[in-house]
């Protein structure tokens, strides 16, 4: 009995060990805990003592509940309430108490060893050693959940990432609905797109909340989008451009500033407070999505007409010039910004521009196919272009951001540098076709969907105004107006192909995507509009992303249709069959290669 007396006195002076073992908001393994952190300790100032010290820890609330330690082990919990709370066999409480001596023992010599390797560096925040002993306390008491001790597992399960059966199977389901929304939404009239928004607003944080790691299916999205610019640039018609990039210039810059000038007007009507909030609202929906534009102009396979590429070229500038005014914002937030930072983002983005997008049009394609590519084997050549193009991507990327251009400008001109390399676009569709569709998908259905804020929908405030700011959608319709005559009107034809054009291109600088959402989010967070004037913004720009991609694929269908009429109507072969002249025309297609 005198022995147990003793073990248990040291095991109530070890009992500290184990009350130490302390809160943490991520595991070893990089998920997050979701359960409700609480202020429990409160770590003493060490920064000033010996690396060799060890940290005080202080206690303030009663640990009596498992609430008291949140983000605790439960295997350490238990410890602590079966001592307290029902008497043990000696052996049981000797092995506890060994346990929580080793668990602050390694978390110790851990923590000083991470010290020692930061002395000589700039000073740091005084709660950052502590926080980093208090994360592998509780990285040290996961790991040795269920054998009681963790010898020789501490350092395998540090590289190991979980993930759940449940996080694995609800992503396979999301992705399915997607799909099978996406097919519906096709056969029904509509772009696949909107099926697939429906199905990451429903199924995602905005409202069932059934998707895991939703910013891991938002930064997957993301990609496809850089994708799709990168693929836009290959695709581009150079010699096209010549002709018509003073056009899509003016209809970026007019794309830009008549939707600003609208909102801007509605907002102040709306009584905002301020002229920068005024300006925030206006600037939310400036930009064009080239994502939900460029999905409808492939869906009806004009993307690579002359009028496809003018929007295609619009496109881009407006997304430019978006994010030249998510950086100006971003500037004017600012509580005493210099003046250069004002024009940082258009002196970079014009810069590169005129370096970059220059060299990509006259002599970055040749250098790359004539003196690299020609000078590889045939068998490694494709190789060898997809692993140039990976690397100006990964170069012009970082450039293009942290220089407050947009990066999504880089994956352009990435693009437009291989655009005149014979067969870059049709290798690069044939390795990269079907993963764009599935890294678009997610784009729709992550990127857009999960920033519908559906909740606030029901606010009758909120969807009133969403109509009204649907104005601002609309004052880029004018756009088609800049749009020359690509095509001449010919006998017998039922439609103009002025008209046509204008049409198209009007309606596809209405839609609205992905960068509305952020420059509308950004102002938010920064206080610039309260959150029902946002949800209101994100009603307008959902209505775009629904209504102008369907009008837009039955516009194009309607005027398809009409054109298929009028091609039947002057085939000399039935011309002939109906007893006609028995001479027929002769039509070659003649390809010549020559410099743009």
């Amino acid at each position: 009995m005198r022995l147990a007396s003793l073990l248990l006195g040291t095991l109530g002076a070890l009992r500290p060990f184990v009350d130490g073992a302390i809160v943490t908001t991520r595991r070893a393994d990089g998920s997050s805990n979701n359960l409700r952190a609480s202020s429990v300790v409160e770590v003493v100032d060490v920064e000033e003592q010996d690396v060799s010290a060890e940290p005080e820890i202080v206690e303030q609330s009663s640990h009596s509940t498992y609430e008291a330690y949140p983000l605790f082990s439960q295997h350490l919990y238990r410890i602590m309430q079966s001592s307290s709370s029902e008497e043990q066999s000696l052996l049981d409480q000797l092995q506890n108490a060994v346990f929580s001596y080793e668990l602050k023992g390694r978390a110790k010599k851990r923590v000083l060893e991470r010290r020692r390797s930061l002395q000589g560096k700039n000073a740091v925040k005084s709660s950052e050693p502590i926080a980093e002993y208090n994360r592998v306390l509780a990285s040290q008491a996961d790991e040795s959940h269920g054998d009681g001790h963790g010898d020789g597992h501490d350092d395998a399960h540090s590289m190991v990432v979980h993930v759940t059966y449940e996080d694995i199977y609800a992503i396979l389901i999301f992705l399915l609905v997607a799909t099978v929304a996406g097919v519906i939404s096709s056969k029904l009239g509509m772009p696949a797109l909107t099926g697939e928004i429906f199905t990451g607003f429903l199924l995602g944080p905005p409202l069932a909340d059934f998707v895991p790691y939703p910013e891991a299916l938002v930064l997957i999205g993301e990609i496809g989008l850089i994708t799709l610019l990168l693929e836009a640039g290959i695709e581009l018609d150079v010699a096209q451009l010549r002709e018509t990039g003073a056009k899509a210039l003016a209809i970026g810059l007019t794309g830009t500033v008549l939707p600003l000038a609208v909102g801007l007007g509605l907002a102040i009507a709306q009584g905002a407070t301020s002229m920068k909030s005024a300006l925030a609202v206006g600037a939310s929906f400036s930009p064009t999505s080239l994502g939900v534009a460029g999905s409808a102009l492939k869906s009806g396979k004009i993307a690579d007409t002359p009028v496809g590429q003018l929007i295609v070229a619009a496109c881009v500038v407006d997304d430019i010039l978006a994010l030249i005014l998510l950086s100006i914002f971003q500037v004017l937030v600012k509580d005493s910004p210099s003046i250069i930072e004002y024009f940082l983002p258009i002196i970079s983005s014009v810069g590169f521009l005129i370096v970059l997008g220059g060299s990509a049009v006259t002599w970055m394609p040749k250098f790359i196919e004539n003196r690299i590519l020609a000078k590889v084997p045939e068998n490694y050549r494709d190789f060898t272009m997809f692993s140039i193009m990976a690397l100006m991507l990964s170069a012009y990327l970082p450039l293009m951001y942290y220089t407050k251009a947009s990066y999504l400008m880089g994956a352009f001109l990435t693009g437009c540098s291989f655009a005149l390399v014979d067969g870059a676009y049709k290798k690069f569709m044939h390795k990269m076709h079907d993963v764009m569709i599935w890294l678009l998908r997610v784009f729709f259905a992550a990127s857009i969907g999960f920033q519908v804020p559906v909740t606030l929908y029901s606010d009758p405030y909120v969807v009133g105004w969403g109509f009204i700011m649907y104005a601002c959608i609309i004052a880029k319709m004018p756009l088609g107006l800049y749009v020359p005559q690509f095509e001449d009107k010919r006998e017998g034809q039922t439609y103009n192909p002025l008209t046509r054009d204008r049409l198209i291109t009007g309606l596809s600088m209405t839609c609205r995507g992905e960068m509305s959402f952020i420059i509308a989010s950004f102002a938010l967070g920064e206080g610039l509009f309260p959150a029902k004037i946002y949800a209101a913004i994100t009603w307008a720009v959902l209505l775009s992303c629904i209504t102008s991609p369907f009008m837009l694929l039955n516009l194009i269908k309607y005027y398809n249709k009409k054109q298929r009429a009028y091609l039947a109507s002057t085939n000399p072969l039935k011309q002939m069959a109906k007893g006609g002249d028995s001479k027929s025309p002769l039509f070659l297609h003649v390809k010549v290669h020559s410099p743009a």
